[in-house]
């Protein structure tokens, strides 16, 4: 994901700040790829949707607490999933407009209480995490400079340590991969045509 969005996606420049994600054709085509890979991990893949990320997914939501119902405590200005982590903090909070998410079934479910907003929702949250990878898994399988060296530095790490939670890490990096060689495929062909 981080080298299509690097090398694919198209970005303006907002003066001396970071840009931000246009929304064309091309991007739009991005966005709903990875909506629809994110809507569906939590069936495909329920033990990787589990996973907690190393740092959340944080970003400015339109999203009203009243949108959220059953699996979340809700109140007028902040919401939280029941689901937590083991030290108790919720895998979804959205307090004021900043909305924190822990895992892709937090992320999955955030898309479908979205509705009509979820390409916006995804738009705002790719914008502010450039390399949602480096959050998801750790600063070890970011993307450098459009380079995805991920797969070398995690098989150095399997080699080096015993973590519990580095086989689930591989199992979505790879994952993540695939998603990432088939958003840059499909805008290879949208540019080609």
């Amino acid at each position: 994901m981080g080298v299509a969005l690097t090398r694919a996606a198209q970005w303006t420049t907002a003066g001396s700040g970071t840009g931000t994600l246009e929304i064309t054709p091309l991007n739009e085509s991005l966005l709903n790829e990875i909506i629809k890979f994110t809507e569906s991990f939590s069936n495909k893949h329920p033990q990787e949707a589990a996973f907690i990320f190393k740092e959340p997914l944080e970003w400015q939501t339109q999203l009203e607490p009243s949108a959220f119902e059953s699996g979340y405590v809700v109140s007028e200005k902040k919401v939280q999933s029941q689901e937590t982590d083991k030290d108790g903090q919720p895998l979804l909070l959205l307090s004021g407009s900043t909305i924190k998410v822990r895992s892709f079934a937090q992320l999955s479910r955030l898309l479908y209480v979205a509705g009509e907003k979820r390409l916006k929702e995804a738009q705002a949250c790719l914008q502010v995490n450039r390399d949602p990878i480096v959050k998801i898994l750790g600063p070890g399988y970011g993307t450098i400079e459009g380079e995805d060296m991920s797969m070398l530095r995690l098989l150095d790490k399997v080699k080096k340590d015993d973590a519990a939670d580095t086989e689930m890490k591989m199992k979505i990096s790879l994952l993540l991969q695939q998603l990432d060689m088939q958003l840059l495929n499909s805008s290879l062909k949208q540019i080609s045509q």
